[in-house]
């Protein structure tokens, strides 16, 4: 467990810092993890029993971040945590903007699932619906499906500008410089802030965030809003990324934390929300006994 906790903390410090590929991490570990509490809150009960049933011993929360952790070792999973819309894009396309998997051809029989975040919820979807699959292999679906719908909501997994922000330096809250969990300093950079920047400035603890979200949720009704689709909610992503771009050695000071702040807040519920319908969609029946 600590071993994993060290692991999770390096890869959080390496992608903020730009050390590692695009993209690693959406919303750092807490962002994850409210996400998978929002959603198991509203889980029913056959859906909450599958859930049991497939990650027996943890939870939707301390596996929110699995994907990240497991991508260290298989580079392969890296594409499939976001999508790169044009900035001037205003719906998206697939064969614009979701790659095809390496060596395969348009429309040959492997094309039917390529390399986004858009198009691996969808695989992950149907991985985790079909009871006929093996259990361990419909486990980790349900992990990917977790993380992805988790990053598909961070407004910078779905903007292709400056690797999704990520060669953006920015000032964050007066400092070049911004620090991991272990407290190694590396310059700040725009994705990184959205990752993890923005929620530490909150300084909530997971229950404090949990009931603010829970507060918001019912005072706007999101609850009761259309689920929508991946495309959908990348369109979203995309418009909320074009309004948070800043110039390379721009200020994220308070001005910029509080105008941003209800879409950080909007973002975090309603990927719990979406996430919560799609495994209710993809468990309405009780596991075996």
């Amino acid at each position: 467990m600590m071993r994993t906790r060290n692991l999770a903390a390096l890869i959080a410090c390496l992608a903020m810092g730009g050390l590692l590929s695009e993209h690693l991490q959406a919303w750092g570990v807490q962002g994850h993890r409210l996400v998978a509490l929002v959603a198991t809150a509203r889980l029913t009960p056959a859906a909450r029993a599958n859930v049991e049933w497939l990650l027996p011993d943890t939870t939707l929360a301390e596996v929110a971040s699995w994907a990240d952790d497991h991508r260290v070792d298989h580079n392969a999973t890296g594409p499939w945590h976001f999508v790169n819309l044009p900035l001037d894009a205003t719906r998206y396309e697939r064969d614009r903007d979701c790659p095809r998997q390496p060596g395969v051809s348009a429309g040959s029989r492997g094309d039917r699932w390529r390399d986004c975040v858009v198009d691996r919820i969808l695989y992950n979807q149907q991985r985790l619906a079909d009871t006929s699959a093996d259990r361990a292999d419909r486990a980790v679906a349900l992990k990917f499906l977790v993380h992805f719908i988790g990053d598909l909501h961070q407004p910078f997994h779905a903007l292709e500008t400056a690797r999704g922000g990520n060669g953006i330096p920015v000032i964050a809250f007066g400092s070049p410089e911004c620090r991991g969990t272990a407290g190694a300093a590396f310059p700040c950079q725009l994705h990184g802030v959205w990752d993890s920047g923005l929620l530490a400035h909150r300084e909530l603890s997971d229950a404090q965030y949990m009931a603010e979200l829970s507060r918001q949720i019912m005072a706007n009704g999101w609850d009761t809003q259309p689920v929508g689709t991946p495309d959908a909610w990348a369109i979203e992503s995309h418009g909320l990324a074009k309004a948070a771009l800043l110039p390379a050695k721009g200020e994220v000071n308070e001005a910029y934390y509080r105008a941003h702040l209800p879409a950080l807040d909007r973002r975090l519920a309603r990927a719990g929300l979406r996430l919560a319908a799609v495994l209710n969609q993809s468990l309405p029946r009780l596991p075996p006994r």
